[in-house]
């Protein structure tokens, strides 16, 4: 009798003492559910125009960007023409390659929302669509897209 105490009490032990680690174990799985919802195919084969960076508006040429089924990004950065592997990864994020680009000389303006544009998509930035709008950020700015301009 005493032997069946001392493992029934060594049994509960174990279970109560499991619950919280149980419960964590719970809660983590529930966030990686709640993670692998929230992530967004990104929107391959449409043309996005920028209307705002860094709080202010787009010039009205406005950069352009395009990925297309084949991860290639491609579009009208502000001055020049670039093409570029470009594709989402992990995390709604974009990894972009070395960019091939025309070498037009533009106005200050133009050069740099050019430079600021080309910075934001090659920091590794995150990405977000909310219906016709698209929201990249990084370290070096955020920009915002609407589709099909």
């Amino acid at each position: 009798m005493r032997a069946f105490a001392i493992g029934l009490s060594l049994v509960l032990g174990v279970a109560v003492a499991s619950s919280p680690a149980l419960a964590q174990k719970k809660k983590d799985e529930k966030k990686t559910e709640e993670k692998k919802v929230e992530e967004k195919k990104f929107p391959t084969d449409g043309v996005w125009s920028l209307f705002e960076i860094n709080g202010k508006s787009a010039p009205s040429d406005p950069p352009t960007l395009m990925i297309d089924t084949n991860l290639r990004g491609t579009g009208y950065a502000g001055c020049n023409t670039y093409s570029a592997a470009l594709y989402p990864i992990r995390g709604m994020r974009l990894a972009m390659g070395p960019a091939a680009m025309t070498k037009k000389a533009c106005a200050a303006d133009r050069m740099n929302i050019e430079k600021l544009f080309l910075a934001i998509l090659r920091t590794g930035p995150t990405w977000d669509v909310n219906g016709s709008e698209m929201t990249i950020k990084s370290q070096a700015g955020t920009m915002k897209l609407r589709r099909g301009f």
